[in-house]
């Protein structure tokens, strides 16, 4: 899963960590966001190239795994491979020149070869941020990247909310009376709903620290205190510090935002968007709230996880995720856990806030793109009248509180399909 590969941005660039974040930054930028094809190969000559370094990845053999040729199909008679190899160098070049313009390494498949090779970017590529980070000049990339991105993000996320506010006929969007209906059932209820997205940069911290952080810490923001008490390493301390210190969401959160602004604009519903670090307890217990992330990255989760049946849970070592079911019915399993880019979980609960004067929609996947399709699944109409099917809420019947688990196949970084595999009514 993802949070998985976090802990190697702290690695040295050489190492394998690094460079599979890395990738995973790649694959699941606007670059490949329409080339499933194109990311797939990645995803597999990228892990060839990390896992195998000294084999020689052969044309042959991309064909039989990525794109399912015969074994003994003719390579010579059959250019698939190499018109792909040659898209992927193009999409490489354009993310490190466009969206990927600040990494501090640059991945290349140079002609000839399906492997991929890393290097550093030249310096000059950067020169505006290279005064920001001069107190660690041995990681000044890395975190010149955590910048600018986090700052990207956010004015993203501020545009969408903006764009939000017209009506969805204005932006030639059909109507969705199931998810209108849900929508105002959910939050129609005279209070404003407060949509805290998930804190990336927090996930990074933890991981730094090998330790989760507890919702009073969070609420305090002592990440000094904390960084000072459970990170030895100097140096690490000091990037995690910066990293942490900087608001940073995902871009997958923000087409949740984007999703979600067009309902509430439609239906006359007020709506407050903000990073999770900036939403209170008042908020978070006495407003209507949307809460984005597992409790890893979005501690106000911590709020509502004992009430629900399936639960988050985060191993720090050996480092693993996943959704426990406490109350297994027929057919289904104890626990849910994904495989990294092939099988992912998410949970959406809708409950009642902890005063009982307005509601809260929890969306937690086992993964970032599970996370997403879980905002997708809210707010799309065919999986909205699924979710009333699977409860057994009738046609005019009131939607009840409830929480539902989708199983989402991956390709990579992107998700092919999502299923309903379990729900409850509260």
């Amino acid at each position: 899963m993802a949070a998985s590969l976090t802990p190697g941005l702290f690695d040295d660039p050489k190492g394998e960590g690094f460079r599979r974040a890395l990738l995973q930054r790649v694959g699941s930028s606007s670059a490949f966001q329409k080339s499933n094809r194109l990311r797939e190969l990645l995803e597999y000559v990228g892990d060839r190239t990390l896992s195998n370094p000294d084999t020689p990845i052969r044309e042959q053999e991309i064909g039989i795994a990525v794109f399912g040729r015969a074994a003994n199909y003719d390579t010579s008679q059959d250019t698939l491979v190499r018109v792909q190899a040659s898209q992927l160098r193009k999409k490489l070049q354009q993310y490190f020149s466009e969206e990927g313009r600040e990494e501090p390494f640059i991945i290349e498949m140079p002609k000839g070869s399906y492997s991929l090779t890393f290097r550093p970017r030249e310096p000059e590529a950067a020169p505006e941020l290279a005064g920001a980070v001069q107190a660690l000049p041995q990681r000044r990339g890395w975190v010149a990247w955590a910048a600018a991105a986090g700052c990207l993000v956010l004015s993203a996320v501020l545009l969408v909310q903006n764009a939000g506010l017209r009506r969805r006929a204005e932006l030639g969007m059909g109507p969705h009376p199931a998810v209108d209906r849900l929508f105002r059932e959910m939050f129609g209820n005279g209070r404003q709903t407060c949509l805290a997205l998930a804190d990336a940069n927090l996930v990074v911290f933890q991981d730094a620290m090998k330790q989760q952080i507890n919702l009073l810490d969070y609420q305090r923001k002592d990440f000094g205190r904390l960084a000072r008490e459970r990170i030895p390493d100097p140096v690490v301390r000091a990037m995690a510090l910066n990293v942490v210190n900087r608001p940073y969401t995902g871009m997958s959160d923000a087409g949740i935002v984007r999703r979600m602004s067009l309902v509430f604009a439609g239906n006359e519903l007020p709506v407050e968007v903000l990073l999770a670090r900036d939403l209170t307890l008042a908020q978070a217990v006495d407003q209507n709230a949307i809460l984005l992330g597992s409790r890893r990255a979005n501690p106000w989760v911590t709020l509502y996880e004992d009430r629900l049946n399936f639960q988050t849970v985060f191993e720090e070592s050996p480092r693993a995720a996943w959704l426990e079911n406490k109350a297994p019915k027929p057919g289904e399993q104890s626990e849910y856990r994904g495989r990294w880019s092939r099988l992912g979980y998410c949970r959406v609960a809708f409950l009642r806030n902890n005063k009982g004067t307005g509601n809260v929609l929890l969306i937690s996947g086992t993964d970032v793109p599970s996370t997403q399709a879980g905002g997708e699944f809210i707010t799309r109409e065919i999986s909205v009248r699924r979710l009333k099917e699977a409860l057994g809420v009738a046609e005019r019947e009131t939607m009840p509180h409830f929480e539902v688990l989708l199983e989402t196949q991956l390709i990579g970084n992107a998700v092919a399909q999502d299923k309903l595999v379990a729900w409850r009514r509260h």
